[in-house]
């Protein structure tokens, strides 16, 4: 089959073995796949990416990540059951099917290898995958492929808003209009928050923020952000998502929230940071930092996608082909786009 193929930090599309399916396991033609800023990550940084995750948790689902070995990478996927392993037989060919990107195998740490981050569990940059029948969720009839593409994503945008714990009446601001920060503003929104300010230098973003509800958007580049939020809502924001990942972005948001307020880090820093303490210390701060999502998360997000309350079309800024993938990577460098999906 043809994949993308991360190899030595290149990307080269190429043909490579078709997967088998084993014990409660079913191969699936890929019907889209979304670019995901970790992917980003992974194809510029993914030795530092390792390191983190080892260090963070030992003996994880990447600790034996080979990067000398070409790995298929893409999780966020839609897909279509082609044929079943044994045990997988109660789910019929032509299903479109989507999962937690999460390869159950006997020998894996921890029993699962990482879907598009491990040699062993080809990813859904490639015409076909592996997934695990117990995982497996039905996409709803009324959401198209490219949708279903961005459950994950959603997903995490839940999870980081559920774990901020909002209460009645807060606002609060997003630093970054990117997938993540914009996946936050739908659930925010859905959730009934009074006011959401999202701070974006990218024009195209900012725009796209309003389209989705967000009730102020600021260009930190030629607004004062903490100014614009005060005057808008009548007060510092008691509650600010860091969605950025960039050097310097933690210490802005915890000099924009307000005095015991909470700051929530989605953004992925890749390299070391700094911030002073005293400045967390003196406005009694609490630092929530967030990582994907539960398996009940994933599936109200796909809920949600299947009964309208959640639409993630409007992200959906280009399509590309398999051919085009590559560029596309290099393409994101620049924020003109914010979800580009790869479709078959």
């Amino acid at each position: 089959m043809r994949a993308m193929v991360l190899r030595d930090s290149r990307l080269t599309v190429e043909e490579v073995p078709l997967p088998t399916p084993g014990p409660m396991q079913v191969l699936a033609r890929v019907l889209a796949c979304g670019i995901c800023g970790s992917d980003l990550h992974a194809a510029r940084h993914m030795d530092q990416m390792i390191e983190g995750t080892v260090r963070a948790s030992g003996r994880s689902a990447w600790s034996t990540l080979d990067t000398a070995r070409p790995i298929v990478m893409g999780h966020e996927f839609a897909a279509e059951i082609v044929s079943c392993g044994p045990g997988a037989e109660a789910w019929e060919p032509g299903a479109r099917v989507t999962c937690m990107p999460m390869l159950i195998a006997a020998g894996a740490p921890n029993g699962f290898y990482s879907i598009g981050y491990a040699s062993e569990a080809v990813g859904a940059y490639g015409e076909y995958v592996l997934l695990s029948a117990p995982l497996l969720l039905r996409i709803p009839a009324s959401v198209p492929d490219v949708v279903a593409a961005t459950t994950e994503p959603l997903a995490v945008g839940m999870h980081t808003v559920r774990q901020a714990k909002v209460q009645p009446g807060e606002h609060a601001v997003i630093m970054g209009a990117g997938p993540i920060g914009l996946m936050t503003l739908l659930w925010l929104k859905k959730d009934g928050i009074r006011h959401v300010t999202v701070s974006d230098p990218a024009p195209g973003r900012r725009a796209l923020a309003a389209r989705l509800g967000a009730d102020q958007v600021v260009d930190p580049r030629a607004e004062n952000l903490a100014d614009a939020v005060f005057a808008a809502a009548g007060a510092p924001a008691p509650l600010v998502f860091e969605c950025v990942g960039v050097e310097g972005t933690l210490e802005d948001a915890m000099e924009l929230v307000a005095r015991g307020g909470r700051v929530i880090v989605a953004g992925v820093c890749m390299g070391e940071d700094r911030i002073r303490p005293l400045v967390g210390i003196n406005k009694q701060l609490t630092i929530q930092f967030v990582l994907g999502y539960t398996p009940q998360e994933f599936a109200d997000s796909l809920a949600a996608l299947g009964d309208g309350s959640i639409d993630t079309a409007p992200l959906l800024t280009r399509e590309v082909s398999l051919d085009e993938l590559p560029a596309a990577f290099d393409a994101l460098a620049d924020p003109r786009d914010c979800k580009v999906v790869l479709r078959f």
